[in-house]
């Protein structure tokens, strides 16, 4: 039988060893000393399971989580660490550790029980999540045996995959025209309501008035003839040729007010979207502006400083002094701008700091 994988990272050499020698016979062992050959040895090997310390010369333990949980299949993380400190093993857990040992009371077989117990678990978790995939694909199955379900529930996803609008409007004008339908849409754009006889064609008239009526009504279905609306929050379609045939009228009414909340919850995550775009780019402009703010007051700052440095020594210059009276003024003269030099600087070290966040928030937002 395959060993499984296991890596064991601690700077302590002894440490690393003794673990090592405790868990050889089960697992085909690593050994890291270091954060670097850690993550070195993560890029080479598919570790199951690392043994880590928290604190390394050269960083802790969980930017070595955050590292590994970038894989396919990131490996079971248990700490292997002294610190009593709860915020450390707060920040463990919140990485993704699975456990924590004290090394101060380490014994190997309390080691092996936990990575058994963890393998466990995780196995369990793996078996639940397939479980749970196998049984979607089997719902997406049945649903497509009807070709008007299949085709709605392909169109759902697709509908959810949306991006923005002009796509979202494509999506809905090709899963109708699937059905065989002819069709108006009408959808709040942030908050403005467009109406649409095509992707590209706007809807007016009788068409954009009788949206507008509807869109008032609280009903979610509303028949008028052959004609039929499906409304939600922020969609409304209205279909123009409803089938006189009632099993497939039936069958339409089914499906397109499954797809109406589907396209109602992504309109709403659209709207939201383009909002939250407004407002970031709001920030990025205040932002902008700040900065220029921050460089305009850096420039008066320094032509102050200049004219004060002038200004002292121009009194000077008119002043009728002994050597005595001269020296006390001249120390007392260094030693104000010397003080002002630090304000100065210190004004600088800000203004850096706060250009350095700005540039780091707008790198987030692109």
């Amino acid at each position: 039988m395959m060993k499984i994988n296991l890596l064991i990272a601690e700077d302590d050499v002894c440490l690393n060893d003794l673990v090592a020698s405790s868990l050889t016979e089960e697992y085909q062992v690593s050994q890291a000393y270091s954060l670097e050959q850690a993550k070195s040895l993560c890029e080479q090997t598919d570790f199951s399971v690392i043994v880590l310390d928290y604190y390394f010369p050269d960083g802790n333990g969980v930017e070595l989580i955050k590292y590994v949980k970038k894989q396919t299949n990131p490996p079971i993380i248990i700490f292997l660490s002294a610190s009593e400190e709860l915020e450390v093993k707060m920040a463990a857990f919140d990485a993704g550790a699975a456990d924590w040992i004290d090394k101060r009371t380490f014994i190997p077989p309390l080691l092996l029980i936990k990575i058994k117990k963890a393998l466990a678990n995780q196995q369990e978790f793996d078996a639940l999540k397939i479980a749970e995939q196998n049984a979607n694909t089997a719902v997406f199955s049945a649903m497509s045996d009807s070709f008007m379900w299949g085709n709605t529930a392909r169109a759902i996803q697709a509908c959810l995959s949306c991006t923005n609008y002009d796509e979202f409007l494509l999506q809905i004008f090709s899963y109708i025209q699937s059905l065989e339908l002819t069709a108006s849409v009408a959808f709040s754009e942030n908050s403005k309501i467009s109406y649409w006889d095509s992707p590209s064609a706007r809807a007016s008239g009788m068409e954009e008035d009788l949206f507008k009526l509807v869109m008032q009504r609280d009903d979610r279905i509303i028949n008028a003839g052959r004609r039929y609306f499906f409304k939600d929050s922020n969609i409304c379609i209205l279909i123009k040729n409803m089938p006189e045939d009632e099993v497939r009228k039936g069958q339409v009414l089914d499906v397109v007010a499954a797809y109406i909340e589907c396209a109602n919850h992504q309109i709403n995550t659209l709207n939201q979207e383009y909002v939250k775009q407004l407002y970031f780019k709001k920030i990025a402009f205040e932002l902008d502006d700040l900065q220029q703010k921050m460089g305009h007051f850096t420039e008066q700052t320094q032509k102050i400083q200049s004219n004060q440095s002038l200004a002292f020594f121009e009194i000077f210059s008119q002043l009728e002094l002994t050597n005595d009276e001269e020296a006390k003024l001249t120390k007392v003269t260094d030693e104000t701008l010397m003080k002002f030099e630090e304000l100065a600087f210190s004004h600088v070290k800000i203004i850096n700091t706060l250009n350095n966040v700005i540039k780091d928030f707008k790198r987030q937002l692109s």
